[in-house]
């Protein structure tokens, strides 16, 4: 049975290249997130679908178990935000 992951997204990065990266702790899985599709959840309510890239992976694990995960989607929600509302990512 395969896991789905959730993340509760602690911050945003938007990066020249075209990539926008979420920050955040995982739940439900430890597995690497590869390509995939997920939900943009804000305060519980639906916010957009979008294709996942990938998970930067570093060799040094963050010392809260923060997570990076990548995708080339445009997606309006900036730090700012982040910090304003509760906001996750479900896997589809």
């Amino acid at each position: 049975m395969r896991q789905y992951f959730n993340m509760a997204i602690v911050e945003t990065f938007h990066l020249q290249l075209g990539y926008t990266v979420f920050v955040g702790s995982i739940q439900s899985s430890n597995r690497i997130v590869k390509n995939t599709k997920a939900k943009i959840f804000i305060d519980g309510n639906f916010f957009q679908t979008i294709e996942i890239s990938g998970e930067f992976l570093t060799n040094i694990k963050h010392p809260q178990g923060y997570r990076a995960i990548s995708t080339t989607d445009k997606v309006d929600i900036d730090s700012v935000f982040v910090k304003q509302y509760f906001c996750e990512l479900k896997e589809i």
